[in-house]
């Protein structure tokens, strides 16, 4: 199921989406994807699936990573 997209350009696209496995457990996948010619998307292997507990974990990461490039030098 797809949560959202983030544009990187005209040929990529970061795609956050639901995953289920085959044992009714659900990841969340944030995968890059290539624009091609027809419009369709391909995924690529650039990308991390985590599951829902380990959320919080990786959006302080985020939030760390953004308040630290936002210093100033």
């Amino acid at each position: 199921m797809l949560i959202g997209k983030i544009t990187k350009g005209t040929r990529e696209r970061l795609m956050v989406t639901l995953v289920e496995n085959g044992k009714g457990s659900k990841s969340i996948d944030c995968r890059i994807y290539n624009v091609l010619q027809e419009g369709e998307l391909s995924p690529t292997p650039a990308g991390v699936t985590v599951s829902p507990e380990q959320i919080d974990a990786l959006v302080d990461l985020l939030r760390e990573a953004e308040k630290k490039a936002k210093e100033k030098a």
